[in-house]
């Protein structure tokens, strides 16, 4: 593949880095909203957590998750940038 080709399929991919991003913002706020997660106010333990707590940890471990995904995702992009730099910091650390 040319660069002219890599250079066509980047955007694309940054847009839909970009939009993955606002979607995860957005599911986020919309779960932890107090009228969805008072659904799920009920008598329910779960190893002995209340079933609205183990919710809200859930929601939030899944929203910790998903931005450490598109962390990578845009760390590789930006590897991607300069792959001169990745080189060099690689070679940096097999020194260490």
């Amino acid at each position: 593949m040319n660069n002219e080709s890599h250079d066509q399929i980047r955007p694309l991919s940054d847009r839909k880095t970009s939009d993955r991003s606002m979607i995860l913002l957005l599911v986020g706020c919309l779960l932890l909203t107090p009228p969805l997660a008072g659904i799920f106010q009920l008598d329910i333990r779960i190893l002995g957590i209340p079933f609205t707590g183990f919710y809200l940890f859930a929601v939030w471990a899944g929203l910790i998750a998903g931005a450490a995904a598109l962390a990578r995702r845009i760390q590789k992009s930006a590897d991607w940038d300069n792959p001169e730099d990745t080189q060099h910091q690689q070679d940096m650390d097999s020194t260490d």
